[in-house]
This record gives C-alpha cells, structure tokens and sequence, in this order.
C-alpha cells in the first residue's frame, strides 16, 4: 500500500516538473518572439526612415546647392541691371566733368591774354589737345562756323549748320538758339564717327563762352561708351571664383560667349552628348525669366566633361543671360561621403540596439523562471480552492431546480403585463415630447418678439425724432412742401425697413433663405440714412470714407442689420461717454480678396474684462430696458454663420473698432 502511495506522488511530481518546464519554455519563447518581432520591426523601421532622411536629406542639399546658384545669378542680374540703369547718369556726368574742365582752361587762357586774338589762338591749341579716344572737345562760333575739331580737321572753317546730317542740323540749330538765353544745352543726335562711314547716337552738352561769343562742347557715342561700360562688368565677372572650380559665365542673345572658357567663340550650335542645344536652350530659358537646366558639359579645355546642372536669367536692356553652375558629379561625391559617416552612425545605433535586446532576452529568461516557481505554487493552492468549490457547486445543484421553476413562474407573470408597461411608457413619453416641443416653440416665439422688439427701437425713436424735427420746422415756419416731403420719404423708409426687420427674423433660421450678389458701400449708405436722424440729433458726427469694393454673397437685409446694431451701439457708447467732439466714421475697402467695413467710434473703447463676453447672448452694459444683449450676438451668426465671414473688434487710442469682413465674390461666378 505504501508503496503505491509513493508511486502515486512521484506520478504527480513528474507531472509538475513537466507543467513546470512546459511554461517555462512557453513563456520565454513567447517573450523571445515578442523581443525579436520588435526588434526586427524596429530595425525595417529604423532602415526605412534611414533611407528616407537619405533621400530628403538628398533633395535638401540639392535644392540648398540651387538656391545658391539662383541667388548668386539673380544678384550678378541685379548688378548688372543697375548698371544699364545708371549708365545714362554716368554719362552724363563724364560729359560734364570733361565740358566744365574745357570751359576753365578755356576762361584762364581769356584772363591771362592779351588780347581776343591771342586768347583765341591760345584757347584753341589748349582745347584740341583734350582728345579721349573717338571723343574730343569741339568749338564753334554762335553763327555755327567750326573753329576747333581736333580729330576731324576737314570740318574746322565749315558751317555745322550747313551739314548734311539733317538730324544733327537741327539738333545744332535748336541748340544755339536756345544758347541765346540759357548757359549750357544738352543734345542727342546721328554724328559721322571720326574716321569712318558709321553713323551713331552721340550724346554731347554744349555751353556759352561769352566773351569771345564761342560755343564750346563736348560729347561721346552711347555704344562706344555702353561697350565700356559692358567691358568693364565682363572683366569684374571673370575676376569672381566661386567654391569648387566655379564660374559665372556670359553670352548673349546670338550665342557669343562673352567670358571665359570659351570667350569670343560662337556657341549657337554647341551640342551635348545627348545632342541637346546648350546654348540654344539656355537663351529660351533667359528669355522666359530664368530657370535651371541640366546638360552634359563639352569637353572645353581645362573643363571637366561631366553631368552639371546651371542656372539662367537674362538681362533686359543688353540682350545676355548670364548663369553659373555645379558638376553634379561633385554633388553626388558630397553627398556619399556624408551619407557614408551617416550610415557609420548608423550601424553604430543598431549594435547598440540589438546588445540592448540580448540583455532584455536574458533578464526575461530570468524573470520566466522566477514566475514558473510562483505559479507552481499558485497551481496548488487553486487545486485545493478547486476542490473546495466543488462541494459547493454540488450542493448548490441540487437548490438549482427549485430556484429555476420559482424564477420562471415570476417571469410568466412578468410577461403577461410587459405589453401593457410598454404600451403606457410610449404614451408617457409622446406626451412629454409634445410639451417639450411646445415649450421649444414658446420659447423661440418668445426670443423672436424679443429680437423684434430689439431692432424697432431705434427706428421708433428715430421717427419720433423727425416728427419733432416737423413740428418744431411748423413753429419756426421752415415747414415747405420740399422740407415736408423729405421728412415723409425719411419716414417711410425707416417704417419699410422695420417691415423688412421682420422678413428678415421671420426667415433669420430658414436654411433656404435668397442669397444674392450685393454691395456692402449700398447697405452702408442705407443703413446711415436709417440712423442719421438720430445720431444728428445726439449731437454725433458720422463720416465715411467708401472705397469702390467688389461684390459679395448672402442677405442685404440681414448684412444691414449687422451694420445698424454696430452704429447704433457707437452712438449709444458715445452718448454715455460725454466725449466733447463725439464721431463715428464708417470705412470700407477690398484687400486679398475680403471686402472689409469698419465702424470706428472714438467713445474710449472697450473695458478689457468684458471683451470676451461682447458677443455672449443677453449679455450687455446698458441700463434695464435699453438693451438686451442680443445685437451683437445675432450680428456675429449672421456674418460668421450665415455669410461665411468674420467679425472681430479691437481698441485704438480713442475707441472702439469693429471690424465685418466677407470673402470677395466674382459677379460671374456661381454658388448655391
């Protein structure tokens, strides 16, 4: 017997080793795929957003690289154009120094003479030494005979009005008259160029010597003096390096190239290895306004035929583009070797990762064997729980029947009178949505007599104020039929629009209301014409300053309702304030597509601790009876809700500013 026992404990023994081993193992190899799933997971993700920031990282630094470029173009662009732009000045200015320089050897030679004959004699020799290339310091009498022309001899003792350059004939004749009364005359004209056939614009400035009744000039040819001008901005462009064997290259409208590798050389045909038109393509590119193009570098001498990618732009005025550019070969090197330190630091993460995964490996190893001991012991203890409970669970078996047949005679009888509970709770609640549903229509009827009674106000009083006005014109005698006339159409007008406040309150909820195209300054100058009755009579000035607006969408009526409950509030403030020289001033304009109305009052503004509490419903800060608190609440539904715009105010130096903008709608467009 004993033995059994003991073979029968040994039984169980290895049955809890096994249990024991068996979730031992389970768990670790769950924790262990867990581990690795995440592991796994996390180094795909880690390697995918590796190779992500690779590639923005990419994009950036190339789109870095041609900002550069468009910045370094544009800026040379820039420079350039302002030379163009100043060159006239420049011009003009060299013209005068040289001009005044002639005149002061010319007036020093005069006093230091002897006599007129010496003085022309020696006037003469000093002015034909000032010679600068193809410009020279000319000198004719007033009757137009040429005394000096250094460079051009043949013309010395002719009449420059005798020329057969009609343009210059007159341009001469012109200026001499004008010499009789003024001391210097500027001119441009066709002038034979020394030495040649060529005919060019020369702009010259001539002045008055009046003791020997000269005329003294000097002048220069625009090209001769743009081509300087030009040689002079190609030279400082050749002398610029920039990083990384760069340059800024130049041609013109032709195909010439005007700088270095290849200057003087006409590169209309040059083609890459992909047989793309270089230059061809560039000048379109020039033409349009700039841009970047990608193309295969010609193998110039000292160039590296490689991949580059150059910005454009020309140059208005002259007819050239000028561009720079970067090898993308360069590019591409940069960027690996940076990638290359990237991906240092990556492999770096990841061993670190994975070390840190074997050891959460090994401490769950750990905690597993830990846990299979303890729920050794729990298995025990719930076997003798379980034991336990089950005793319990038969003796509970055996009440189990008589509580099922009790329980079910308790439901029959429930079911017999559920129908008719049902029947009377669906009648209870019917009854209660339709008071509630009256008490709902009560209570709008209610809020809607209220807001009724909110907009008439002020039109009553206003009547009441031309009424008045009428009977005090009878007593003064100023009562005619004019007078009488405009009162009544006044009148009426204030009686229509109260009409159309209750239109306007009536259909205020209707999702269906007509929306159509009007003009905000229309429903300014209607609202005034309602209010200025009473605002006049509280001693207030109102202003407007109506700029031509465009058209915008939704309810006249309802935009004019916003518009009364903000000039009557003003005029409200105003009246509170005591301000000596009270104002309302009333703007409006168009900008980024918003049409913008505002109503400046100059009454001291808004208190800051109610400035978030303005547009609340009910809430206001005049006394019993002479406001509601609704205005401003119902003006921001109509424009924010209704229309699809935004009102706002804020506090200047002397008042308060509200602010109703609506979003700018074409008259054409179409909207539902």
């Amino acid at each position: 017997m004993g033995s059994k026992i003991n073979f029968k404990r040994c039984k169980v023994y290895q049955n809890k080793e096994k249990f024991k081993r068996y979730y031992f193992v389970t768990t670790f190899a769950v924790i262990a795929a867990i581990v690795m799933a995440f592991g796994i997971g996390f180094v795909v993700e880690e390697h995918r957003n590796f190779e992500e920031t690779l590639r923005i990282n990419r994009i950036n630094l190339l789109e870095s690289k041609k900002e550069t470029l468009k910045g370094v173009v544009d800026s040379v662009a820039q420079q350039v154009s302002l030379s163009i732009d100043d060159s006239e000045r420049l011009l003009g200015e060299r013209i005068d120094e040289r001009l005044n320089i002639a005149y002061e050897v010319a007036m020093s030679n005069y006093n230091i003479a002897k006599d007129d004959a010496d003085a022309r004699r020696d006037i003469k020799a000093a002015l034909s030494g000032m010679v600068w290339g193809n410009n020279y310091v000319f000198i004719f009498d007033t009757d137009g005979y040429v005394i000096s022309s250094p460079i051009q001899k043949h013309l010395e003792g002719r009449n420059i009005l005798e020329s057969p350059n009609k343009a210059m004939r007159e341009t001469m004749l012109s200026s001499i008259k004008k010499l009789k009364t003024a001391e210097t005359v500027s001119a441009v004209s066709p002038w034979r160029k020394p030495d040649s056939k060529e005919v060019a614009v020369k702009h010259y400035k001539l002045r008055v010597f009046r003791p020997l009744n000269w005329v003294i000039g000097y002048g220069e040819y625009v090209d001769d003096f743009t081509l300087e001008t030009q040689q002079k901005i190609i030279k400082q462009l050749e002398s610029i390096k920039l990083p990384e064997d760069g340059y800024i290259f130049m041609a013109d409208y032709n195909g010439t190239s005007l700088t270095k590798p290849a200057k003087g050389k006409l590169m209309l045909n040059i083609q890459d290895s992909d047989g793309k038109y270089i230059v061809k393509d560039m000048i379109a590119l020039a033409k349009m306004g700039g841009g970047f193009y990608e193309y295969q570098m010609p193998p110039f001498p000292g160039l590296k035929p490689e991949t580059k990618l150059s910005y454009v732009t020309g140059i208005k005025g002259w007819n050239w583009y000028v561009g720079t550019g970067i090898y993308l070969t360069d590019f591409e090197n940069t960027y690996a070797a940076r990638m290359k330190e990237a991906r240092k630091d990556a492999r770096k993460e990841l061993i670190m990762m994975m070390a840190l995964l074997s050891a959460v490996l090994a401490v769950s190893g750990v905690i597993t064997f830990m846990m299979s001991n303890r729920m050794e012991k729990l298995i025990n203890r719930h076997s003798k729980e379980m034991q336990r409970k089950n005793e319990e669970l038969r003796q509970l078996n055996t009440s189990l029947e008589t509580k099922v047949q009790e329980k079910t005679a308790e439901l029959t009888a429930l079911n017999s009178s559920l129908e008719q509970r049902i029947r009377e709770e669906i009648e209870k609640n019917r009854e209660q949505e339709h008071i509630m549903f009256q008490q709902g229509r009560l209570a709008a009827m209610g809020e809607m007599l209220s807001n009724i009674a909110h907009q008439w106000r002020q039109p009553l009083n206003n009547i009441g104020l031309y009424i008045q006005d009428i009977q005090d014109a009878h007593e003064t005698g100023r009562l005619d039929n004019e007078y009488m006339n405009r009162s009544a159409d006044t009148c009426l007008d204030i009686i229509q629009h109260m009409s159309l406040t209750i239109d306007n309150f009536r259909d205020f909820f209707k999702p269906d209301k007509e929306r159509v195209l009007f003009d905000v300054n229309d429903c300014i100058r209607h609202s005034i014409t309602l209010l200025v009755a009473g605002i006049e009579n509280s001693r207030i000035g109102i202003s407007t300053d109506l700029k031509a607006v465009g058209k915008v969408t939704g309810v006249p009526g309802e935009y004019s309702q916003v518009l009364i409950n903000i000039i009557t509030n003003a005029k409200d403030a105003l009246i509170n304030s005591n301000s000596p020289n009270p104002q309302i001033k009333i703007r409006s304009f168009s900008f980024n597509g918003t049409v913008t109305v505002e109503i400046e009052d100059n009454a001291g503004g808004i208190p800051a601790e109610i400035c978030d509490k303005i547009f609340q419903p009910y809430f206001t800060t005049k006394q019993d009876g002479q406001g509601t608190g609704i205005g401003l609440y119902f003006s921001k539904i109509i424009i924010e809700k209704n229309m699809g715009g935004k009102i706002s105010f804020s506090n200047s130096d002397s008042g308060a500013i509200f602010t109703v903008q609506l979003p700018e709608v074409a008259e054409e467009s179409s909207y539902l």
